[in-house]
């Protein structure tokens, strides 16, 4: 105890929200590979602007079999350079994902074993263009959307985006700073206590659940055990690269579009929120630039919580930036969630504050 802050006694157990922020794992899981054999079949590549054969950085490549099952992805280095390894001798297709253009794939080529193929994908600009969004039109919340249409063309945008800045920052290439902090708050957000910001480093800062986990638990823990005298706290789980675009997510929720406003006029705003089910799940929105078309920004909010909760305050959020490399950082995020105080005899329970975790990426110069 001696080592605690005042506030930390007064409050020890602040909602845990799930964040990952260290490097190691990524470390780790790179170290494996290098220290792996390499595959047999290789596609070692650059992408290129056919329109002024400028190099590509930041593309997301895939490797795709027959059928069009993804088998291996990387995305480009600030020259267009690529390596991709085949799992085993076959027909296969690359396809080229460049942020705000159209998709884009090779002919079907034949990788015999122990080959190392060598090419240069002369890729066309074809930007993608939005017709105007028509708010009553396109409001309504749609469940699974339709292959082809809007909200499908924007959601795959959103999806490459946080691929390629989740592929980019395991990779490593771009030098960057991670700030930390945590703060304790009280019912009307004023700061109590607060640790940060802590200098690290980062691979995704923000951590999920497996789906099959959050289709039966949601997406708070309440029983995670974080009990002590008279506080209680609960695990909360955000929005991470992988997740806001799996079949479970689509599946589950429902969608719309509008024109942004205010401050987030020329944007593209996706809704989405759960759609049936009970647990504590999540609702929220995807802000993405109309011109180039790319995602901006992802805020979420914590529905179906207990009745003691103010709604308006437990959520996130994540910005993402772009930089001149053509990459993708998280820029800054946020999470917050919901501290209870216990009566005496453990029978109710009320709003005795906040615990929000949060941080901002720094490109190194």
């Amino acid at each position: 105890m001696s080592g605690q802050s005042a506030a930390e006694r007064r409050f020890p157990l602040a909602p845990r929200v799930a964040a990952q922020a260290t490097l190691y794992a990524a470390m780790m899981a790179a170290l494996a590979c290098a220290a792996s054999p390499a595959a047999a079949q290789q596609i070692q590549g650059r992408v290129l602007s056919a329109s002024d054969s400028a190099p590509a950085s930041a593309a997301l490549v895939q490797l795709l079999d027959g059928g069009g099952t993804r088998l291996a992805q990387s995305t480009t280095a600030p020259g267009g350079t690529f390596l991709l390894r085949a799992p085993a001798p076959g027909r296969y297709v690359v396809a080229v994902y460049r942020i705000g253009q159209h998709p884009w794939r090779s002919g079907a080529f034949d990788l015999d074993s122990g080959v190392v193929r060598r090419v240069t994908l002369a890729v066309p600009d074809e930007p993608i263009t939005l017709d105007s969004v028509s708010v009553e039109a396109r409001s309504a919340c749609r469940r699974s959307p339709a292959e082809g249409g809007l909200i499908a063309a924007l959601l795959g945008e959103a999806d490459r985006a946080l691929t390629v800045t989740r592929l980019e920052m395991e990779r490593g290439d771009e030098a960057y700073d991670v700030e930390r902090y945590q703060r304790t708050q009280t019912v009307h957000f004023r700061t109590v206590d607060s640790t940060g910001p802590v200098a690290g480093f980062t691979a995704w800062p923000i951590r999920s659940a497996p789906p099959e986990s959050l289709a039966v638990h949601g997406f708070v823990r309440e029983d995670s055990g974080a009990y002590h005298g008279p506080y209680e706290g609960g695990v909360y789980f955000g929005l991470d690269a992988e997740l806001l675009l799996s079949g479970w997510f689509l599946s589950t929720h429902c969608f719309g579009v509008a024109e942004g406003s205010g401050a987030d006029s020329g944007t593209i705003v996706v809704t989405f929120r759960p759609e049936g089910g009970a647990r504590a799940d999540v609702a929220g929105r995807l802000v993405l630039a109309r011109e180039p078309l790319e995602l901006r920004r992802i805020e979420w909010r914590y529905v179906r919580l207990p009745l003691w909760v103010n709604r308006s305050g437990a959520g996130g959020s994540m910005t993402l930036m772009r930089l001149p490399s053509g990459a993708f950082l998280p820029s800054s995020w946020w999470m917050r969630g919901p501290v209870a105080e216990l009566s005496r005899r453990g029978e109710s329970r009320r709003l005795w504050g906040w615990r929000e975790i949060g941080g901002r990426v720094v490109p190194t110069p």
